[in-house]
């Protein structure tokens, strides 16, 4: 049996070597229309490596317009290329391999791009061969990093403070990039918490534009920072306003006002609740000797940080002050003698006016000065221990209320008679030259013999 299969397959040796290619070009065939070639373009940056070689000169390789991105593109089955993405290659630029001979500014160091994988399905054809650099001299600057905030915290939270640690960034490089840093930032994101948060991060280089710097040739002392946010509660709080001093002589001060009135603070809880009002200092405010209303704008920022809290909006820092001063009205009253009270007239003399009425002046608020009438006022004649005779006195003026206010001193005349004694020669007369005593006690020329006419008894 055996033996007969040999004889068999011995048979006509040369169709069967025909019918076997026939069928390798049919499985040809086949592959290639079920999956045909394609191509597919990329453009990756192009790492820099052995950077120590240029480094060794003193100098660092500055790449020159946009020859560290590799453009290139691939062959092969659809299958495999459709599948590749620019993270399945890797370019790099080997400073070793640059020829420092060449002429002029510009070096050209050769570009190798790998593909991660497929590699022996794909071919790779590039278009970008080269990287063109110059040699700079090396640069190295410290910069402090910039704390920032990413976000809004939770409703009735704010940032309290942002920190990072370490705070200097000292970066080195090619000249023409390093003079380029404006600033180093680094930031965190506070959007919608309501308790401290903390990162680490990366810090980041601006121009000064605000546009972001990134070149591998540049290399930095820290390639990673703590960022810490503090979140503080929020609360409105008023302002109180307070005044020192008095306005001129015939002027009251009315009202101060404050705005805005209240400020949105911020500040750790437990200092928030003992803060209900910020009072500014009245010393602040001198209204002395003010005729007119005033205006000032005071910065209660100061103000907050004795008490720990500080403002959400730190424009809202600037407070309009605004003080009203109002000018009184004065009015003249006949008061008539009649009603002045004496106090301590001897039962056996009595006490003659020369005159029918004494004209008062009051000052007061126009409002207030509508209501005032005679009989709110109370007016004193003091004649204790006054012995018969002519005097002039000040009267002791009583008004409703510290909102009133007597102008002037107010002084009458009188006489003083002894009931039971003899009158010698001419009556006296209110008119005759009176004696002077405004000080409420006896006169110091009573020891003294009295004039002709006086009204003192001998």
């Amino acid at each position: 049996m055996f033996q007969k299969m040999l004889k068999h397959l011995a048979n006509n040796p040369g169709l069967k070597l025909l019918s076997l290619l026939f069928a390798v070009i049919i499985w040809l065939v086949v592959v290639n229309v079920a999956d045909p070639d394609a191509t597919k373009s990329f453009s990756i940056p192009v790492e820099i490596i052995n950077k120590d070689i240029i480094a060794q000169m003193g100098k660092v390789p500055s790449v020159v317009g946009d020859t560290d991105i590799a453009i290139f593109y691939i062959n092969g089955p659809r299958s495999y290329v459709d599948n590749m993405t620019s993270d399945d290659f890797s370019a790099t630029a080997d400073l070793s391999q640059v020829d420092l001979s060449q002429e002029g500014e510009a070096k050209l160091v050769p570009i190798e791009i790998t593909a991660k994988k497929n590699e022996r399905r794909i071919e790779i054809v590039r278009r970008t061969v080269n990287m063109q650099i110059t040699l700079e001299d090396r640069l190295e600057k410290k910069f402090v990093i910039s704390a920032e905030s990413i976000g809004t915290p939770a409703d009735g939270y704010a940032i309290g403070g942002v920190e990072v640690t370490p705070n200097l960034l000292k970066v080195s490089g090619p000249a023409s990039v390093v003079s380029e840093i404006n600033r180093v930032g680094a930031s965190i994101n506070v959007d919608g918490v309501s308790s401290d948060v903390s990162d680490n991060v990366l810090p980041v280089l601006y121009d000064e534009d605000g546009r972001v710097i990134s070149s591998d040739l540049l290399e930095m002392n820290q390639t990673a920072v703590t960022i810490k946010a503090e979140i503080w509660a929020t609360k409105s709080v008023q302002i109180q306003c307070r005044v020192s001093g008095e306005p001129a002589a015939g002027y009251e001060f009315r009202k101060v006002e404050c705005a805005p009135e209240t400020v949105l603070v911020k500040g750790r809880a437990a200092v928030l609740n003992g803060i209900n009002v910020i009072n500014i200092p009245a010393n602040v405010i001198d209204i002395s000797g003010a005729r007119e209303d005033m205006e000032n704008t005071i910065d209660i920022i100061p103000y907050l940080e004795d008490l720990g809290i500080s403002l959400v909006e730190p424009s809202a820092g600037q407070v309009a002050v605004t003080v009203t001063i109002e000018q009184k009205q004065t009015k003249s009253f006949d008061f008539p003698v009649g009603s002045i009270k004496i106090n301590g007239l001897n039962n056996d003399y009595e006490l003659e006016f020369g005159v029918e009425a004494v004209s008062l002046s009051v000052r007061a608020l126009e409002e207030n000065m509508e209501s005032l009438t005679l009989d709110n006022i109370n007016v004193l004649l003091d004649v204790t221990d006054l012995q018969p005779g002519a005097y002039t006195r000040q009267l002791t003026v009583t008004l409703p209320g510290d909102k009133y206010e007597a102008v002037g001193v107010v002084n009458v005349q009188f006489v003083i008679v002894d009931k039971n004694a003899e009158t010698l020669g001419e009556p006296i007369n209110p008119d005759d030259e009176p004696e002077e005593d405004n000080g409420g006690g006896e006169d110091e020329g009573t020891d003294e013999e009295p004039d002709e006419g006086s009204g003192d008894n001998e």
